[in-house]
């Protein structure tokens, strides 16, 4: 039997880059004067660090973070290497039979074009990841942030693939619950290896 291996490839929110316009995560710490005890206040966007962004996001009226079943967040996986953007023409050579789940490798650089938004849904893509801190290339944002909304895909970014070799992995990326977010924070683990749950 093979042995479960365990990669986390969720990125330090308090140490990742705020995207652009949105405001960097802090940690305020105070100290009750009366018993000693610590709190502490985060302050963040919530698309910041590693993230996985609902169609609510981009489409009114579409799923927000309580509508998704935990079973959207977790399950078979493919990593694949990329060198920049990726086109249409890319996703159509790679042949996804069955791949629902796809994460981009591309050293900070995974992004796509419309082109390859529409592709990745006609493919049957519900859940598209990237180590990115966006999936889309700059300037075509709402295009293909909107492709994957209608398509009721799940958008995962900020990811750390480093240590990620390209393959088929587990997937386990499951969100805080923020009912009526429309993004989340999530630490996201990849799985290698035999995976086998006896609840008796």
């Amino acid at each position: 039997m093979k042995q479960l291996n365990l990669l986390d490839i969720s990125k330090n929110l308090l140490e990742s880059e705020a995207r652009a316009g949105a405001t960097p995560a802090v940690i305020k710490t105070v100290t009750d004067e009366s018993s000693g005890e610590k709190s502490s206040l985060l302050l963040t966007s919530l698309n910041n660090g590693t993230h996985i962004l609902f169609p609510s996001a981009f489409c009114e009226g579409a799923k927000g973070a309580e509508e998704y079943d935990m079973n959207d967040f977790i399950g078979e996986c493919l990593v694949v290497k990329a060198k920049g953007a990726l086109t249409g023409m890319w996703i159509d050579n790679m042949f996804l039979l069955n791949c629902e789940k796809l994460l981009i490798k591309g050293a900070g650089k995974g992004k796509i074009d419309v082109s390859a938004a529409e592709e990745l849904v006609a493919e049957g893509v519900k859940l598209i990841g990237t180590d990115a801190d966006c999936i889309a290339i700059e300037g075509m944002e709402n295009e293909v942030y909107g492709v994957f909304a209608e398509a009721d895909c799940l958008v995962l970014e900020g990811l750390n693939l480093e240590k990620a070799d390209p393959g088929k992995y587990f997937l386990m990326a499951q969100p805080v619950l923020l009912e009526g977010a429309e993004a989340a924070p999530c630490r996201a683990v990849l799985a290698d290896g035999y995976i086998y749950w006896n609840k008796s």
